[in-house]
């Protein structure tokens, strides 16, 4: 377990050595790793100290945008002049994020802002159909090369068929581009996403996706997701359900025939996206809540059901 007194009194005599006013987790792990104190990521340098950073264990450091700033715990920040961050995610509402009023799952939304002003004193935004521009439907080239589980659960989901570099080839410049949408996301400055996963999510092919969560930050109970994957097969069939209504290189048909299962797939594909992009972007992990919980109500919550979505949170020390 590191040692977090250690830690901080390391990176202040970084700071004083180098006359810096601030240090960021890219730059000043792998002097922590030369002293001993805490290994670096050799895929993702610094990730070891972000997981403490977002574990609030380090309580003088703070984000800018999506970037963590480390000062010397003896300065405030009063003293400190802000690092301009020119990529840095305004918190405001897209131009497609649905209202509060709206949204079948603005119940779900006003509980989870409720626990959190509870337990921090603090009362964050709360956005429905959510699209940052860094949650892409697909993985950039980056993201591929930095995260090898990528590439080792696209050959799994696809039956070691195709190779995930060389299917990227073929993505146009408008798929690249495209964006998925988070259900909820809880803002500033507590910074995450909520997904509400409803009977689609529950399959075969998302059940693959669990054995790759080693290296990945999680805000949802991964022992009970695999529980309610474990049993359910959904088979190939021509509804948009299973079958893409539209070409994706990534996930081409497979199967003989009309009925096909690319769509399932694809969907667990993305769902795993969903919670690697928040970490890779320095953003905390993706919250959660299977509609089991909610014993398999999709919107228009009854008192009871948002009970059991609390106890579900509070049980699992999810916020």
């Amino acid at each position: 377990m590191a040692d977090i007194e250690k830690i901080i009194k390391a990176i202040d005599e970084f700071l004083e050595r180098q006359h810096q006013q601030i240090t960021t987790p890219v730059e000043i792990n792998p002097f922590l790793e030369a002293k001993g104190l805490l290994n670096d990521s050799a895929s993702r340098p610094g990730l070891p100290i972000r997981k403490i950073l977002r574990k609030g264990q380090i309580k003088h450091a703070f984000q800018i945008g999506v970037n963590w700033q480390i000062p010397h715990s003896g300065k405030t920040l009063r003293t400190l002049k802000p690092i301009p961050n020119t990529n840095s995610e305004k918190e405001k509402i897209p131009e497609k994020t649905i209202s509060a009023s709206r949204h079948k799952l603005a119940p779900i939304g006003d509980l989870i802002v409720k626990l959190i002003e509870q337990k921090y004193n603090k009362k964050p935004s709360c956005f429905y159909e959510y699209k940052p521009d860094w949650l892409l439907s697909n993985p950039s080239e980056q993201i591929i090369e930095n995260c090898s589980e990528l590439s080792e659960l696209y050959g799994e989901l696809t039956e070691n068929k195709f190779s995930l570099k060389e299917k990227f080839a073929e993505l146009t410049i408008k798929k690249l581009k495209q964006k998925q949408s988070f259900d909820i996301w809880i803002g500033e400055p507590f910074n995450f996403a909520v997904e509400f996963d409803e009977k689609q999510h529950f399959n075969q092919f998302r059940k693959i996706t669990f054995d790759f969560y080693d290296k990945i930050d999680i805000k949802f109970p991964i022992r009970f997701y695999k529980e309610l994957n474990n049993e359910i097969e959904i088979k190939p069939g021509k509804s948009g359900f299973t079958k893409l209504k539209s070409n994706d290189p990534l996930f081409p048909e497979m199967l003989e025939g009309e009925k096909q299962d690319n769509r399932i797939r694809q969907r667990a594909f993305r769902d795993f996206l969903k919670d690697l992009l928040p970490i890779e972007n320095g953003f905390n992990p993706t919250l959660r809540i299977p509609y089991q919980v909610t014993n398999k109500t999709i919107r228009d919550f009854t008192e009871t059901e948002l009970k059991n979505v609390e106890n579900y949170i509070k049980d699992n020390e999810l916020i």
